[in-house]
């Protein structure tokens, strides 16, 4: 599988002879599938080359039967909103990735903003269906409500609380019992002749 990001600059092949780089690419309206690359040909101009011309993404080129069309390239791919199922907003789909011989997107990449972007955490989307009035991706429940449980868990308000009975780090002392100054266990005969030594 290939991210569409990570084909921008890559050389494009036809009959043999590298002839132009990769732009952008071009996905389908409900983001099912590849529908084919902008390139950069030189003196030739920016062309079109539609899936059906497309040969093979490789792992150093983009392999194509035939030159494309020499067309204007519209402005940068705009960014879809995506969406829960119950109308939550969950980011923006910024990427896909396609499978290198059927150009067939087999997952969406989402980020949640800016700090997700910095981190690189983008979430990888696989069920997920296209509004087509609004352009929204609306995101199937089980990935929504997988990253709903998993961020509950780290702030102690799913099922799994690390801090539910008020332990520290698997030490049967609670903490309450630390403040009051409490003992932890009994002193013994050992702890009295230190005590005595020390004092």
């Amino acid at each position: 599988m290939r991210n569409v990001r990570g084909l921008i600059g890559m050389p494009v092949v036809c009959g043999g002879r590298r002839f132009a780089r990769v732009l952008r690419s071009e996905l389908a309206e409900d983001l099912t599938r590849l529908e084919g690359l902008w390139v950069g040909a030189g003196l030739r101009g920016t062309r079109f080359i539609p899936s059906e011309a497309l040969e093979l993404i490789g792992e150093v080129a983009v392999h194509a039967d035939g030159t494309g069309i020499r067309r204007r390239m519209s402005g940068p791919m705009p960014l879809r909103r995506a969406i829960s199922t119950d109308g939550r907003r969950l980011g923006a789909i910024t990427g896909a990735e396609v499978d290198e011989l059927s150009f067939r997107v087999t997952a969406l990449e989402l980020s949640a903003g800016v700090w997700d972007d910095l981190m690189d955490r983008r979430q990888t989307v696989t069920r997920y269906t296209v509004n087509r009035t609004s352009g929204e991706v609306v995101i199937d429940p089980p990935e929504d409500e997988r990253k709903g449980d998993y961020d509950e868990e780290w702030l102690g308000e799913g099922t799994f609380d690390r801090n539910a009975d008020r332990r520290l780090g698997g030490d049967p002392v609670r903490r309450d019992e630390l403040a009051d100054g409490e003992e932890v266990e009994p002193a013994g005969e050992e702890d009295r002749k230190l005590a005595q030594r020390q004092g």
